[in-house]
């Protein structure tokens, strides 16, 4: 199994709009749209199709 880049906990509400981040949930990366919404750009996600997220959602943002 392979395991994702070194990276920093931080809170969804943190994480800039525009910025990549790491979801552990789903284990994919995904681009912040807006205060809720993040577009998955790994696995299955095109960035294409937006997914709702908790302000106090824990990611993470690679090293």
């Amino acid at each position: 199994m392979t395991q994702p880049p070194a990276n920093r906990r931080t809170l969804f509400r943190d994480v800039a709009i525009g910025q990549r981040f790491y979801d552990p949930i789903s284990a994919e990366y995904f681009v912040k749209q807006d205060e809720m919404l993040a577009a998955m750009v790994t696995g299955i996600g095109d960035g294409s199709v937006p997914d709702e997220f908790e302000a106090d959602d824990v990611v993470g943002i690679d090293l």
